[in-house]
């Protein structure tokens, strides 16, 4: 081997080296996941007269709104004041799963067939909130009043 040979084939393993140090020290760390598990669903005040025609959306990690209640391809839940309806068929949707440095908004709607549908109340969930312990939020719109339970689980 010539000199330069030998040259250009240490520089080239000292090169390699160096850049498989620099790619080992340049990788991202995990996303560590958690799931909103959606509880139950309070109506305290309605917001039109006899009842409202109640269903939830989140905003996915795309932004999109995606519906996840009611479930079983249901277009919503009718809610009048002091009823008290479970979230669980809500929770197989990919949509409530999040890194735990992330946050996603719930948005509760009252569904209008001749018209926009109303906005009930909206909350921003975090996967920081990671614990289990259940959580009560507030959601206030169109004059209606409810409050939504949930509980962010490590999965």
């Amino acid at each position: 081997m010539s000199r330069s040979t030998a040259r250009f084939a240490a520089a080239a393993v000292i090169a390699l080296g160096s850049l498989a140090g620099f790619a080992g020290t340049a990788q991202a760390e995990p996303i560590d996941y958690v799931k909103i598990e959606l509880l139950d669903l309070t109506c305290h005040q309605q917001s039109e007269g006899d009842h409202d025609e109640a269903y939830l959306d989140i905003t996915d990690a795309n932004g999109n709104q995606v519906k996840v209640w009611p479930g079983n391809n249901v277009k919503y839940q009718t809610m009048g004041t002091g009823y008290v309806r479970s979230l669980a068929d809500g929770n197989g949707n990919n949509a409530l799963i999040l890194g735990k440095q992330q946050a996603r908004t719930l948005t509760l709607w009252d569904y209008d067939s001749t018209s926009a549908d109303d906005k009930l109340g909206a909350t921003l969930v975090t996967g920081s909130e990671f614990g289990g312990e259940v959580q009560y939020r507030s959601l206030e719109g169109s004059g209606g009043v409810y409050t939504i339970a949930y509980r962010v689980i490590d999965i």
